[in-house]
């Protein structure tokens, strides 16, 4: 996987690397030193990137992935042991009211009494 990594990106930097040495020397050429290719290069991008973030949408397939193909049938996972009983103790509980108030900050609701 590291290999088709290193190849993918070698090819994008030596693309990219003859992109701007073409550029540079078509720029000193005096017919295309007039003229002005920013403004068609930011729409060709922008027309590559909505396509490359829209492709699962347009082409119905996820982009392609360089995992290393399976040699063989991966051998069945280990069964895992059944981990041992704990002893755990439990915590006192405590029932008066005035312990309860002191420790939360919850309130009681009080039904209102009838007049009469």
């Amino acid at each position: 996987m590291f290999w088709d990594a290193m190849k993918l990106w070698l090819i994008c930097f030596l693309v990219l690397f003859f992109g701007a040495e073409a550029a540079q020397w078509l720029g000193h050429l005096p017919w295309v030193s007039r003229v002005e290719l920013s403004l068609p290069l930011t729409v060709a991008g922008g027309i590559g990137l909505a396509i490359a973030s829209n492709y699962i949408a347009l082409f119905g397939r996820s982009w392609p992935t360089f995992s290393p193909r399976p040699t063989k049938a991966a051998d069945p996972p280990l069964p895992i042991p059944p981990a041992p009983p704990t002893l755990t103790a439990a915590a006192p509980v405590k029932s008066s009211k005035a312990s309860r108030k002191a420790d939360t900050i919850s309130f009681e609701i009080k039904k209102p009494q009838a007049k009469g």
